[in-house]
């Protein structure tokens, strides 16, 4: 197999309404925005960092160049999602890498919440499912969020991933206590679910 840092692969993914691309220099900006629209920040905080490290447009701009530093150790790839209609930003996707020689990968996602209810989420992750399928070549893919973050797990189901596991009350913090959810997607399951 070629070493990873070799694979050639698209930094841009397109649907109907929809642009998820690979972070450039210079997205700093649009990357502040949407955590500072709508609440982000707070709907986000428990399950992306950058809602809370990121508090001005140059610190947005020092981790979009963070993000494109992981991509090209291909430790992590993170996308943005953009509206092709207004070309603005309304979320993220991000593919991590958690066992290259199977290969796996972990799913995450979040869409701004003024876009919430418009099969947005699902439009982005249904596409780069087939990235991560095809042109990662994946075995696995995986999805771990709260058990408490009802929108993310209903999500995963939707797309048909099975659910592998909970692991009730796993996690505390400052008095709250909460689970993990491991759904888990199979490059044949992918096939019957997602390509059909």
């Amino acid at each position: 197999m070629q070493h990873k840092l070799l694979w050639e692969f698209p930094k841009s993914l397109e649907t109907d309404r929809l642009i998820v691309r690979k972070y450039e220099k210079g997205d700093g900006e649009d990357y502040f925005a949407l955590f500072e629209r709508n609440k982000n920040r707070e709907e986000l905080k428990e399950d992306v960092s950058e809602a809370i490290t990121v508090k001005t447009e140059e610190e947005a701009e020092i981790r979009i160049r963070e993000h494109e530093a992981e991509w090209i150790a291909r430790r992590r790839l993170v996308l943005g999602v953009w509206l092709k209609e207004t070309g603005e930003c309304i979320g993220q996707i991000w593919i991590e890498p958690d066992k290259w020689e199977v290969p796996s990968f972990e799913l995450g996602y979040f869409i701004d919440s003024g876009y919430h209810r418009r099969g947005y989420a699902l439009e982005a992750s249904i596409r780069s499912l087939k990235f991560i399928f095809e042109d990662l070549h994946a075995h696995k893919v995986i999805i771990l969020t709260r058990d408490t973050n009802e929108k993310s797990w209903k999500l995963a189901e939707r797309l048909g991933f099975p659910k592998e596991a909970h692991f009730r009350e796993s996690r505390a913090k400052d008095g709250k206590r909460w689970g993990m959810l491991y759904y888990g997607m199979l490059k044949d399951e992918y096939r019957k679910t997602i390509m059909d």
